[in-house]
């Protein structure tokens, strides 16, 4: 039933309800459409024949198959070529561009490490100046919390 040239309908997909035909047969489960659908592979599964055929060759090209689909008054599915671009290639690195990119290298670490010593005196010099105050503390709020909650003892009991 399934044979090259063989009209259908595409039952499952994105392209389900379009026209398509067999152009060709790539196993005993998938064939190749082309037609209102995309060219592609498709499971025999996922089509239903009908009763016309078209003569074309086997993987025969889409304007050959967009010409008997126009004898037939059916339109087929205008689709463009990807355009070929050619894939942008790295260049290698001459050696006095490496020496920079070690230079370089070298002043960041230099710096991070200034960094990093200067970072560890702040926090050294933070532990020393309030040994385990905490922020109230510095600040001078803790006495105005104490006499709150003595305050509101007092209320209480009375």
């Amino acid at each position: 039933m399934i044979e090259i040239g063989r009209l259908c309908v595409k039952l499952a997909g994105r392209d389900a309800g379009l026209k398509c035909v067999v152009v060709d047969i790539l196993d005993d489960k998938f064939v190749l459409i082309d037609g209102e659908t995309r060219r592609r592979k498709c499971n025999i599964l996922h089509i239903e024949p009908l009763k016309d055929v078209i003569k074309i060759k086997k993987k025969a090209s889409q304007e050959d198959i967009k010409k008997e689909f126009e004898k037939l008054g059916l339109k087929i599915r205008e689709t463009k070529p990807k355009q070929k671009t050619e894939r942008p290639r790295k260049k290698r690195k001459t050696s006095e561009q490496l020496r920079q990119q070690k230079e370089e290298k070298k002043l960041k670490d230099v710096f991070r490490e200034k960094g990093e010593k200067a970072k560890a005196k702040e926090k050294t010099a933070e532990k020393e100046a309030g040994k385990g105050d905490t922020l109230e503390e510095k600040a001078g709020l803790t006495e105005e919390k104490k006499e709150e909650i003595s305050k509101k003892a007092k209320s209480k009991k009375e």
